[in-house]
C-alpha cells in the first residue's frame, strides 16, 4: 500500500490513522473468497434481484402504448393537413387563363372554344 498522506506536509494524526483503519481491505484471502461465494449465491439465488422490476413491465408496456398512439396521432394530422393544403392549392387557386386562349378563340363559337380550352395544355 503507498503511504498516501493528508495535506502538503503529511499530516499524520488520530484521525487519519483511525480513517486508514477502517477503509484499510482486509488481509484475509477468506474474505475475498467468501465475498465471491455470497455475490455469486445472490445473482444464481431465487430471490433474484432483477424480479422487482417484472412489476415495471406493465407500466413500460403502457407507456409505449400512448407513445405509439401520439406518434400515429400525429402522423394521420400531417396527413391530413398535407392533404388540406394540397386541395387548396388545386382547388381554391384560379386558374390562369394563357394568353393564346384569348386571341385563339376568336371568330369560334361557343362549343367549339369550349373544347379547344378543355383539349389545350
Amino acid at each position: 500500500m503507498t503511504d498516501a498522506r493528508i495535506g502538503p506536509n503529511g499530516r499524520e494524526d488520530e484521525l487519519t490513522s483511525g480513517l486508514r483503519e477502517i477503509y484499510a481491505a482486509p488481509a484475509e484471502p477468506r474474505y475475498w473468497a467468501e465475498l465471491e461465494a455470497r455475490i455469486m449465491a445472490r445473482i444464481a439465488g431465487d430471490d433474484a434481484w432483477w424480479l422487482p422490476f417484472g412489476d415495471w413491465v406493465r407500466v413500460g408496456l403502457v407507456a409505449v402504448g400512448v407513445a405509439g398512439m401520439v406518434a400515429v396521432a400525429g402522423l394521420v394530422r400531417a396527413r391530413q393537413d398535407e392533404t388540406r393544403v394540397a386541395v387548396e392549392t388545386i382547388v381554391d387557386t384560379p386558374r390562369e387563363l394563357p394568353q393564346q386562349m384569348a386571341t385563339g378563340t376568336t371568330g369560334l363559337s361557343v362549343p367549339e372554344a369550349t373544347l379547344r380550352y378543355v383539349i389545350q395544355p
